[in-house]
């Protein structure tokens, strides 16, 4: 006698257990590249503005007069995440002159904010009696970011036309 009765297939297919693990792989790897991006995008998005430069001089009794350039603005980044400055340098340069350095301490900020910054560069041997009226400013920065899995040297600019209310002091 022979058996005609069939016996029942097995399916073939990706279940349990190890369909579990696929899904967690899938997700965990999307999630780390997802990071990384922003990371990536935080820390080369650094961005530096200038908003409002003025010139002033002032006199101290035993020297002439000292030329000063106060510079206001804001650093910011296209950050999706936490991003940290540190080593943050300026520098400016007036009429492709360069009028100083000064730095500023570490600092962070958080998606969509933004560091503000009062610099104030003098420079003793320029004539403050006669200056122009107009000056092109470069404001450079230079800076540690870091930002999630990332951190790397980042360098920026920004530069105006700035016109003064007068030619001196």
């Amino acid at each position: 006698m022979a058996d005609t009765g069939e016996k029942p297939r097995k399916r073939r297919f990706l279940g349990g257990w190890k369909f579990i693990a696929a899904i967690v792989l899938v997700l965990g790897y999307s999630a780390a590249a997802a990071y990384g991006v922003m990371s990536d995008t935080s820390v080369r998005g650094l961005t530096v503005k200038m908003f409002n430069v003025s010139r002033y001089c002032t006199a101290q009794s035993s020297s002439p007069r000292t030329l000063n350039y106060n510079v206001r603005g804001a650093i910011w980044s296209a950050s999706s995440i936490q991003t940290s400055l540190s080593h943050v340098s300026f520098t400016l340069s007036v009429d492709a002159s360069v009028m100083g350095t000064a730095t500023q301490s570490d600092t962070s900020f958080g998606p969509g904010q933004s560091v503000s910054f009062n610099l104030t560069f003098t420079d003793p041997t320029l004539n403050p009696t006669m200056l122009p009226l107009s000056s092109k400013l470069v404001l450079a920065l230079g800076a540690t970011v870091a930002a999630g899995l990332y951190s790397a040297n980042e360098a920026d600019s920004d530069s105006t036309l700035q016109t003064f209310a007068s030619t001196g002091c």
